[in-house]
């Protein structure tokens, strides 16, 4: 009997053990807005002649985004923070006529960690609408973070955010810093969300907010409390006569987009991400009081009547099986959980026939290079190696140009413009190069 309850009382005790481990686990995944500066950092774009010699150059600010517990290499900052190196060649040499003369010239893009820690960046990505741009790292880097991502809900309006970033380097020279690019050198201004809008005709949605937004902070994270990313700061509208400033912010779900269609790895969390994350907590706090509960039954059992061996029960005849009916359940509706329920239809080309799931996960990446794309084209003329990326998202299928050299079409004959989403939908069809390469949006079939 004082084995048993010894026995008892250890696994009370394991269990407590364990719900305290759960608890302190929970707790430490609380973060701040704070916090979300170890993924920022200072991006600086240069451009330089022949001779090394600077000729201009700009400057502003970025977050990294990855998978958690890993060294990041991408992050997100604003289109014209990189304007620059994309007009002057995108990291190529070339001749650009200024004022009456030529003058050949490269530009960099570079990432700084702290004043003379620093490391080459290229722009894998842009939506020069939305103002978003991703870079890419030369190598992966221990010295950031990268940040969750949560994009913002009309409930949000009203609630606090911080908008983090670096002074311009104009400022820095003004004050005469002595450090301009380390953790220490940011700013973090706070406000809250004024509304949330969609701009009218280009359908990019940005956040209002009366947090200022500096010079030196475009491109940086707009974060919540907890210093999860709503946004992109971008810009300062100013209304002279009404002495009335608005701060803008890109909506963080516009840079996922562009993520998707790159097939970059980032954190996705919610409003409701406390909640949602204390859940499996519950639930396993509520197995462990169920697995107490039977083992105090199971030991009570055994020990009410402890002289009597136990019972033996005879051998049970074994009984012919039941067949259960088998219920059948449609092949499409099994398959893949991830399936949208939408498909992407060749009508006409290389691909005539072929049928590919738009998956809710996975965008679709449309060219010639197996390396980028999931629906490959056999050399065919007019279609570029990455031609353009059909997706899912939030119930709506978009699709987008890639820069492709020969474009492409919605029909009848419509030209998109590069790198700038639209939504279609069933029955809407599109072509890549010519007519002769023609696709059609539909549904799942029933079986």
């Amino acid at each position: 009997m004082r084995k048993m309850k010894g026995k008892l009382k250890g696994i009370i005790l394991f269990l407590c053990v364990v719900l305290c481990v759960l608890c302190t686990g929970c707790q430490q995944q609380t973060g701040s807005a704070l916090d979300a500066k170890n993924g920022v950092a200072q991006v600086i774009c240069t451009v330089r002649d022949e001779s090394g010699n600077l000729v201009t150059g700009g400057t502003g600010s970025g977050f990294f985004v990855g998978e958690q517990g890993k060294n990041p290499e991408y992050m997100i900052t604003n289109h014209h923070v990189v304007e620059l190196y994309l007009a002057a060649g995108s990291g190529e040499w070339v001749t650009l006529d200024i004022g009456e003369t030529q003058m050949t010239v490269k530009a960099y893009v570079d990432v700084y960690f702290d004043r003379d820690d620093f490391v080459q960046a290229n722009v894998v990505d842009f939506n020069e609408t939305a103002d978003i741009a991703i870079l890419r790292l030369s190598q992966p880097t221990d010295q950031r973070v990268p940040l969750t991502l949560t994009e913002p809900t009309d409930e949000m309006v009203g609630s606090s955010v911080y908008c983090i970033g670096f002074p311009g380097l104009s400022d820095n020279m003004l004050i005469d810093a002595t450090t301009q690019s380390g953790l220490n050198d940011m700013t973090v201004t706070s406000g809250t969300i004024s509304r949330l809008l969609t701009s009218s005709g280009s359908g990019v949605r940005r956040i209002q907010t009366d947090a200022v937004i500096q010079h030196g902070n475009s491109g940086g994270p707009m974060v919540n409390e907890r210093g999860e990313v709503l946004g992109v700061n971008s810009w300062t509208v100013s209304n002279s006569d009404t002495q009335e400033t608005n701060y803008y912010a890109c909506d963080i779900s516009e840079a996922v987009l562009l993520l998707n269609q790159n097939n970059i790895q980032y954190m996705m969390s919610t409003e409701s991400n406390t909640s949602a994350g204390f859940l499996p907590v519950v639930v396993i706090v509520a197995v462990i009081a169920v697995a107490a509960v039977v083992v105090i039954v199971i030991v009570a059992s055994k020990n009410k009547h402890p002289s009597q061996p136990d019972a033996v029960q005879p051998p049970v005849e074994p009984q012919p099986a039941i067949q259960q009916p088998v219920i059948q359940q449609p092949a499409s509706a099994a398959a893949n959980p991830n399936d949208s329920g939408y498909r992407l239809q060749c009508t006409s080309g290389a691909l005539a026939g072929q049928r590919f799931m738009i998956r809710q996960d996975t965008p679709l990446v449309l060219g010639r290079n197996s390396d980028v794309c999931n629906v490959v084209f056999p050399g065919t003329p007019g279609v570029s190696g990455k031609h353009c990326s059909v997706w899912y998202q939030h119930g709506k299928i978009f699709l987008q140009d890639l820069s492709s050299s020969h474009g492409t079409y919605l029909l009848p004959g419509t030209r998109l413009p590069s790198n700038q989403a639209i939504e279609i939908k069933v029955g809407d069809g599109f072509y890549l190069g010519s007519s002769q390469e023609s696709f059609v949006i539909t549904e799942r079939r029933g079986s």
